[in-house]
This record gives structure tokens, C-alpha cells and sequence, in this order.
């Protein structure tokens, strides 16, 4: 009688441990197919980037430069009031000297995100110039006012 007890309790112990591991199989298939749906939309997402990347790049004619005034200036280039399709924008000239394909690379990186990029704080980029003997031009929105002058004035807070 107690061997039967053991034999009964070794079944119910081998039954209990098939259908755990019935179970664990279950779940590693649901993962797997989920892991491969993830890496299916994962692939969707980078060709859709691939495929998004460059459609910025405008020919060097599109953007006319108006260098009677500099807006601004930088450790990377200056920045020129331009047009573009029949608007006004702002054009930042990135030296020719900074244009190695180390920093050209970084420049497209930059721009590739700027491109993505779209918040009522941020000044929005519009295109980019990578044919131009000088060095790339990235063309943005024209604001009204710079950072400096906005910080002087006190704008950038509610308590003027």
C-alpha cells in the first residue's frame, strides 16, 4: 500500500510537472510571437526611417540667400535671412572649413532629427542644402526675435 501511495504521488508529481512545463511551452510560444511581431514592426519603423531620410535635401537653387544681414553667428556657421518657395526663413551656412565627412555626417545625423521633430518650442526645420560648394545650408522658420534678445526683454517668462 505504501509503495502504491509513492507510485500514485511519483504520477501526480510527473503529471503536475507535464502540464507546468504544457504551460511554460504556451508562454514562450505567445512570447516568441510577440518578439517576432515587435522585430516585424522594428523592421517596418527603420525602413520607413531609411526611406524618410533625405527627403529633406533641396537643390542648392531652391534657397535664395539674402547676406546683407547676418542674424546670427556661431562655432558652426552664421545665420542669413533666405527664401525658400516664396518665403521668408532663416539660413544657417555652415562653414566650409567644418565641412569634413566626419562633420558632415554629424550634420545630416542633426538634421535627420531635426526633420522628425515637431513642438511650438522648437524652431522648425523646413529643408537642407547638401550641394552647396560652401558648405551645407539648413533652412528653418524665421522667428521674430532671437533667444538673447527674448531673455534680455524678460519674454521668456510671465513676470516681465
Amino acid at each position: 500500500e505504501l509503495l502504491e501511495t509513492i507510485d500514485q504521488q511519483q504520477k501526480d508529481y510527473q503529471e503536475k510537472m507535464e502540464s507546468d512545463l504544457a504551460a511554460k511551452a504556451a508562454q514562450v510560444e505567445v512570447l516568441t510571437k510577440q518578439r517576432d511581431q515587435s522585430n516585424n514592426e522594428l523592421e517596418q519603423l527603420r525602413k520607413q526611417l531609411r526611406e524618410n531620410q533625405n527627403q529633406w535635401i533641396v537643390p542648392r537653387g531652391a534657397v535664395q540667400l539674402e547676406r546683407s544681414e547676418e542674424l546670427g553667428r556661431g562655432g558652426w556657421g552664421y545665420v542669413v535671412k533666405g527664401t525658400f518657395r516664396r518665403k521668408t526663413v532663416a539660413v544657417k551656412c555652415i562653414f566650409s572649413v567644418i565641412a569634413s565627412e566626419v562633420n558632415l555626417d554629424r550634420v545630416r545625423r542633426e538634421i535627420n532629427t531635426m526633420a522628425l521633430l515637431r513642438h511650438p518650442n522648437l524652431v522648425l526645420f523646413i529643408a537642407a542644402v547638401m550641394d552647396n560648394p560652401d558648405g551645407p545650408l539648413i533652412v528653418t522658420e524665421l522667428l521674430d526675435t532671437d533667444l538673447r534678445s527674448a531673455y534680455e526683454n524678460k519674454c521668456l517668462t510671465d513676470k516681465n
